[in-house]
């Protein structure tokens, strides 16, 4: 931290509620935790609503975290008011100190309210912030009314871009264009259009100045440069000209020299070769030594080219600049005349109201709306961001300024170190938060060392500047109960380092190493007493980009190691979208040809032979099917009909298909993406096909649902980008990829200019050595930033593997620091080889549950008209009921979202399939994925409605005690291995009367089934359950229903469901489950009992679902003799022979 700062100690409990504050939180320490605090406090403290409190912050997931955070303290406080006990002594201590103050009545109260009004709790994105700023405030930021958002600005810009092209470079004097043309020309002008629009203004453009180019000037340019162009020329032929007179001198030289005879003595008589060569190794000592005469000459022969070169810069870069003042100018009246706003417009024009016009107005209207404002993640913050917060609220407000400058990682999005330095400057109070809490007190030990390794160590490369970031060592929490990684019956060094000679041992001593973790019985996690083995899900390999997790990906395949990816990669750039491109293709124009090229993917996993054996006849009409799907019905349903038909699902996720949970996770990714993108812009089937291309060919593309989804929540070593590792944790981090070094295959730079600081953005051929010095010394800051952020990831151990191909980089500076500073056994070791994974590893596989492999059924056309594919929907009737009755409106938001917000019909009951799907019951970390998922999915735009309210829903449903057959469990406690959602099954049925199935009916069960005119019916029983799972040692069916049995809890009671049921039917659906579910597990068990391991079936009428009450859950376990009845009437019997169609249908 800056010597000239003074630093307090942060307390959340006690700081005090006033003026403007930043908090610098180092790693691990408890930021979030902290500002839950603080806001419990202000409730308490101040009598502020939580609507009354803003909470700012730069992710979505970052928000969803610190929303959950505020909503669970203050359900706790006012759990404690009811006199209920708690873990947490600071929110103890707080309500305690509130009740000293005003009394326990008041305190409940106020606790009361705030519970009821946390739906209005304010955390957003600074997007969201500005956009709800904007719309609210209207008037007073001079908005129009209706303003339509857009992601992708870049086909705007791309457009003006074309436009400009035609009436400005096309229209230059054709000699100047000769002489001035670079083949990328376009493409550099649209580079530096898109960071200068983005907030990089590019290097040499000015606001404000005249940049057109008149045809005086043009001459004037074409002049100059036919003078430099004949210099440039006459010293190349004086060179020339020396060179070939001097040549048997210079031969001469060359015998009489090792180097010069070996390097330069070849090409004596190729005097255009011998000079290029020369010039190549001129810094070399012998050349300075023997050719000074031939060096005089090429210095003045690189003088005039570089005088050259100056022109054509100074008119390129007028080009440029006239680019940006006639495009800039292009975008923003297209976006006016048509009322749109990118997500930087909406900073913007919030900075323009509110700083650049001076709006006590505005200032007034926002303070009195939020009377404390909290920016967590600062250290991201730009310029104009901090602009609006310092303005707004930066005095008579309650301000808190949280972020940690060590982990600004995010330049390449205008994250500004500068403008957090400046903050840091004008706040009236500085604190610091130094203990952390998330890892181990030796792994602490060991990071403080590894950071600052001795004395005076410039961590993060400031070099004594003014402003300046300083490591600060960190202190462990005096009882630190987080346990350690034991190897053997010692605790493990908490930093390992390694060797590797290139990046392929980097992977594979990574996948050793992660063998052995979870392989060699070595390695332990615990307090040394109740320790645990390593589990795939406790490992993190950060790295830097997605192609450096792929090449560690593929070698822990090799060795039978789960792992899952978590990057940037976009959705759109996979293989999987060409693969969906060329079935749209097929389906909009169903020929052999286009279909030939569809099947052959990975979808199907059918080769070219197998493609070229299908029915013409039979697969032109399937593929007809399709597009009369989509045009009917939308491009969501044919592709699910696709995925059935060709039984994608299995073919994926057969235990031989590579990388198989990817695909699948890609592909539903993709089909739900165009689903949306039809909905949302109406597009014709020809222009969604075409939107995909222009996606796959690098459309600008801005959003979660554009980002690759992580293919599975199974236990599973976790691949993580740096970036994108910000926030989580792992108790074991593995480092492989820490050498940065300088990118040399970037074009065009941004950096910050150290006089103005302004963020610029430059072309690398166009740079000077002043610009490149800052860029370096800025890069090689950022570097160190992201080494802290990946190695602070840890909570035990850290693996960190140098690359020693590399002769200088940022982790060496480091290392080479550790190694002078001595030995640290214990603390930080350097291993002397590179892991070897066990010798026992081929072949091997984590023990996970084993996916059920469905058998790909055999398609044939069936002629008998009674030989159907049956189904409970096919042969239940339904008996008419009167509606219920509408109760008054209820008045808790949890009541009226569950029984009005929520609607009924089919996209509820999907809705909710989706998410009960998705999620792991017992582990509510990852629930906010998928609820935003779904949401996005079925009810885009109500986020903030739906999210808290579904969360609480899950609470109810997945905490209640369900009580079933003498047993009592809640869901929550169902492991996610033992469940099979969407459980499909098909088994043979022989020739039967369907009205014998009125039989299973008694006084409890109603089954009544339709009518088919006294037909017979044979064929196939198809069925999907909900949820098939196991839980100890018992199997159970379930099935998730919306229905909507009336607006109040009497409408869902045990009465009420019985005659649901009944209504509805259901009891034949699920004595066909349970038919079906016998059949699979007698299957599967050698020696299943149904009344020992079938447990029931449970329906459960989420509606009605309250933790704590006996509302909204039916269940029964049928008896076996009803069962055994249904089976006798339907199935073929033992001693009847079975024809080979119906061999074809065995149960999967």
């Amino acid at each position: 931290m800056n010597e000239h700062i003074t630093y307090r100690e942060f307390d959340a409990a006690t700081v005090p509620l006033q003026d403007s504050n930043l908090i610098e939180a180092s790693a691990g320490t408890g930021k979030t935790y902290s500002i839950a605090i603080l806001v419990l406090r202000l409730v308490l403290e101040k009598g502020f609503s939580v609507k009354e409190i803003l909470m700012v912050t730069f992710t979505k997931a970052a928000v969803a975290e610190l929303e959950e955070r505020v909503r669970l303290f203050i359900r706790t406080a006012y759990k404690v008011t009811l006199g209920h006990e708690i873990r947490d002594a600071n929110i103890f201590r707080i309500v305690e100190e509130a009740v000293d103050r005003a009394g326990i009545e008041p305190v409940r109260q106020q606790l009361k309210d705030a519970v009821l009004f946390l739906d209005e709790t304010s955390v957003l994105t600074i997007h969201s912030f500005c956009q709800k700023t904007l719309n609210e405030f209207a008037f007073e930021t001079d908005q129009l009314f209706g303003a339509e958002m857009i992601q992708d600005t870049k086909a705007l810009i791309s457009e003006e871009v074309q436009k400009f092209w035609r009436k400005y470079v096309t229209t230059l004097h054709a000699e100047l264009l000769e002489k001035i043309w670079e083949p990328d020309l376009m493409t550099s002008i649209t580079m530096a259009m898109e960071e200068h629009m983005g907030g990089k203004r590019y290097y040499a453009y000015q606001p404000g100045r005249d940049y057109s180019i008149t045809g005086k000037e043009q001459g004037q340019w074409l002049q100059q440069l036919d003078l430099a162009e004949e210099k440039k020329g006459r010293t190349e032929a004086d060179l020339l000209a020396y060179v070939e007179d001097k040549k048997e001198d210079i031969r001469t030289v060359c015998e009489k020299n090792t180097h010069a005879k070996k390097n330069l003595l070849p090409y004596i008589d190729e005097p255009e070769k011998f000079i290029s060569t020369l010039i190549e190794k001129k810094s070399a000592a012998y050349i300075t030594k023997l050719f000074p005469e031939v060096l005089e000459l090429v210095a003045k022969t690189e003088a005039a080219n570089e005088e050259r070169k100056e022109i054509v810069q100074q008119v390129i870069s007028r080009l440029y600049c006239l680019a940006i003042e006639v495009i800039t100018a292009g975008v923003r009246g297209f976006k006016k005349r048509n009322n749109l706003l990118s997500y930087d417009d909406m900073i913007t024009n919030l900075h323009n109201a509110l700083v650049e016009k001076d709006n006590p107005r505005l200032v007034s209207v926002m303070q009195e709306k939020y009377k404390a404002v909290f920016v967590d993640e600062f250290q991201d913050t730009d310029r104009l961001q901090y602009e609006i917060f310092e303005k707004a609220f930066g005095t008579g407000s309650i301000l808190f300024y949280i972020g940690d400058p060590k982990q600004s990682i995010y330049a390449w999005r205008k994250a500004d170190i500068f403008t957090y330095f400046k903050a840091r400057a004008s706040v009236q109070h500085v604190y610091g938060m130094n203990r952390n809490f998330r890892s181990s007190a030796l792994f602490i030990e060991a990071m403080n060392k590894f950071f600052l390794p001795a004395d005076g160590f410039d961590t993060f490369y400031f070099n004594g500047e003014g402003n300046a970031i300083n490591y600060i060592h960190v202190e462990s929490p005096e009882e630190n109960s987080k346990g350690s990684l034991y190897k053997g019956a010692a605790q493990d060094t908490p930093i390992s380092i390694f060797n590797a000679s290139n990046n392929g041992q980097l992977a594979e001593g990574v996948a050793a190493q992660v063998a052995l973790l979870l392989r060699s019985g070595e390695y332990t996690i615990g307090d040394g007493e109740n320790n645990r083995a390593v589990k795939p899900s406790d490992i993190g390999i950060l790295v830097r980009t997605g192609r450096q997790g792929r090449e560690v990906k593929a070698e822990l395949a090799r060795l039978g190691i789960p792992a899952v990816t978590v990057d940037d990669a976009k959705v759109l750039q996979s293989e999987e979208a060409g693969y969906l491109l060329y079935l749209m293709e097929a389906m909009l124009s169903p020929e052999r040809s286009s279909i030939n090229r569809a099947l052959l993917s990975p979808f199907t996993g059918l080769k070219l032979d197998a493609i070229l054996m299908l029915d013409d006849e039979a697969t032109l009409a399937r593929f007809g099917g399709y597009k009369d799907r989509w045009q009917q019905d939308g491009i969501y349903t044919a592709m699910m009909d696709f995925v059935s038909h060709f039984n994608v699902r299995n073919v994926l996720l057969h235990a031989h298909t590579e990388s198989g949970e990817r695909i699948l996770s890609n592909l539903f990714q993709l089909i739900e993406l165009i689903h949306q993108i039809q909905s949302r812009k109406n597009l014709s089937m020809p222009e969604l096909v075409s939107w995909l291309k222009r996606g796959i060919d690098g459309m600008a593309t801005e959003g979660d649902e554009y980002e690759q989804r992580m293919e599975s929540d199974e236990e599973a070593v976790n691949i993580v980008t740096i970036h994108k590792s910000k926030g989580l944790e792992y108790k074991i981090v593995m480092a492989p990829f820490l050498d940065f070094t300088e990118n040399k295959y970037i074009e065009f730079f941004s950096f910050r200019d150290p006089d103005t600081g302004d963020y610029v953005g430059v072309e690398k051929k166009r740079m000077t050595e002043e610009q490149k010095t800052s860029y370096i010394r800025q890069a090689e800051q950022e570097n160190r930033r992201l080494l802290y952020v990946a190695i602070t990831r840890g909570i035990y151990k850290c693996f960190i593997y140098r690359n020693s191909y590399h002769k200088s980089s940022t982790l060496l500076t480091f290392l080479q620091t550790l190694v002078t500073a001595g030995p640290m056994p214990g603390i930080i070791e350097f291993e002397a080889e590179l892991p070897q994974a066990p010798e026992d590893m081929e072949g091997w596989q984590i023990r996970m549950p084993a996916k059920t492999i469905q058998k790909q059924p055999v398609r044939f056309v069936l002629r008998e008209q009674n030989w159907r594919r049956m189904s409970y929907t096919m042969l239940a009737a339904k008996t008419e009921h009167a509606p219920r009755g509408r109760a008054p409106q209820q008045e808790d938001p949890y009541e009226t979202f569950i029984f009005h917000t929520l609607r009924r019909g089919a996209k509820t009951g999907n809705l909710l399939h989706y998410i009960f799907e998705n999620i792991n019951f017992s582990e509510d970390s990852r629930w906010e994925k998928w609820l935003t998922a779904a949401i996005r999915r079925y009810v885009p735009g109500q986020q903030e409605v739906y999210a808290p309210l579904l969360r609480q829903l899950l609470d109810h449903v997945l905490q209640t005690d369900i009580h079933i057959a003498g047993t009592t469990f809640k869901l929550s406690a169902v492991a996610w291995h033992k469940r099979i959602p969407e459980f499909e099954f098909d088994f043979p049925v022989r020739s039967f009367l369907p009205e014998i199935l009125n039989g299973l009916s008694d006084e409890q069960a109603s089954i009544i089934v339709r009518r088919f005119n006294e037909q017979e019916l044979e064929g196939i029983m198809n069925g999907k359950m909900d949820l098939f799972f196991e839980h100890e040692g018992k199997y159970y069916i379930l099935d998730w229903k919306s229905n909507y049995l009336g607006n109040t809890l009497e409408d869902y009671t045990a009465e009420a469901l019985a005659a649901g049921m009944n209504e509805n039917n259901y009891h034949l659906q699920y004595y066909i489950y349970t038919l079906a579910a016998k059949k699979y597990l007698e299957s599967r068990l050698t020696s299943f009992d149904y009344e020992k391991q079938f447990g029931g079936v449970i329906y459960c009428f989420v509606r009605g679902v309250r933790q704590g009450m006996d509302t909204g859950i039916f269940t029964c376990r049928p008896r076996l003799s009803k069962i055994l009845q249904m089976e006798n009437s339907l199935l073929p019997g033992r001693n009847t022979k079975r024809s080979a169609q119906q061999h074809l249908f065995d149960i999967y």
